[in-house]
């Protein structure tokens, strides 16, 4: 596929129900900004001054287990609380509720000089498990109402800690986008009779060209209407709502494409790739209009080029249309041909 140097579109996401800009020329303006470079620095397995490795006493006291497994916990410094205060004030222009909640930290791995893309597909296929545990037990209280599961990963997304982990957010309310693609899911169910997911994913498997991966159970693909570059969405190839409903046959061929992409991340420009990994679930109570949810996991990695962050500016924070400096197809192109064995293995 050729490379397109001039290209203006305006893209509709259909899950989101907003517009994408597509500008394929401004990823050749002139950058004079902020570079990202591959850090060579060596970590050691073990680091006594990190608060997520085995035996470490945290900064609110509490001592981490000498755990072997991925370990969860609550975080110490949560963004939100069982115990809010029960505040509610119905001024139009101060309008309050409580923001009720769990925040739990999920440690990969012991390992404190390793990614998860560096891990085996069986070490993540135990992450997996966890995340079923954690949902399962966070949905099963009710006040919670959304189980939001999460990785941000390195110094360019503003984590301070390399230790592999993720997080996840138990919420009393449904998060933004969240709430939009079950509305979305639901308006198309009543328009179309069908899922919106499973559409989408059967457009793309006709179509190929943004396919990245895929196996048995699962693919991996660039949307037509991706806004970042290298967005990335998994979707299984059977409808579920949730996490909770993969087989374990299921579980294993989601750790082993979630392993290929974040390889293939990595791989791209041989460096250990920033990102933002989310796993949608559909909220936790049992509404009907939650069984048209189809769970997936969406990749937002937020370099565009070797040494460029991709940031949301004026236009995009002030109008609210986020700008896509590269055509998804060409972005799709090069990382399907990107091998799945990382670099640091070649």
């Amino acid at each position: 596929m050729s490379k397109v140097k001039n290209n203006w579109e305006r893209r509709w996401h259909p899950i989101l129900r907003e517009w994408v800009i597509i500008a394929a020329n401004t990823n050749e303006r002139p950058w004079s900004g902020a570079k990202v470079s591959a850090i060579g620095e060596t970590s050691p397995e073990h680091d006594p001054g990190c608060y997520l490795c085995p035996g470490v006493t945290r900064a609110s006291g509490a001592q981490n287990p000498n755990y072997s497994q991925p370990y969860a916990f609550s975080n110490d410094f949560s963004s939100f609380g069982l115990n809010a205060p029960n505040i509610h004030l119905n001024n139009p222009f101060e309008l309050v509720e409580p923001a009720q909640g769990i925040c739990r930290v999920i440690c990969f791995t012991p390992k404190h000089n390793v990614t998860l893309a560096e891990m085996s597909i069986s070490e993540i296929e135990d992450v997996y498990a966890l995340w079923q545990e954690e949902y399962r037990s966070l949905a099963s209280n009710p006040v919670i109402k959304n189980v939001l599961i999460f990785e941000n990963k390195g110094k360019a997304i503003g984590v301070s800690n390399p230790h592999p982990h993720g997080q996840i957010y138990a919420t009393g309310y449904v998060p933004k986008i969240v709430e939009r693609e079950v509305e979305s899911a639901a308006i198309y169910r009543q328009e179309k009779g069908r899922c919106i997911f499973c559409d989408l994913l059967e457009h793309e498997l006709s179509r190929k060209i943004r396919i990245v991966c895929e196996n048995e159970h699962f693919v991996a693909f660039m949307p037509f209407f991706a806004r970042f570059v290298y967005e990335t969405y998994i979707i299984p190839r059977r409808c579920v709502a949730r996490i909770t409903e993969l087989t374990p046959i299921e579980l294993k061929a989601l750790a082993s494409i979630h392993k290929d992409m974040i390889v293939k991340f990595d791989n791209l420009f041989e460096m250990s790739f920033p990102n933002i990994t989310m796993l949608h679930n559909a909220p936790t109570e049992n509404k009907p209009e939650y069984n048209d949810f189809h769970f997936h996991i969406e990749f937002y990695p937020p370099l565009r080029s070797p040494d460029k962050l991709k940031y949301l500016a004026g236009f995009e924070s002030g109008g609210g249309n986020i700008i896509n400096p590269i055509m998804p197809e060409e972005a799709a192109e090069k990382l399907r041909s990107i091998s799945a064995i990382h670099y640091k293995q070649r």
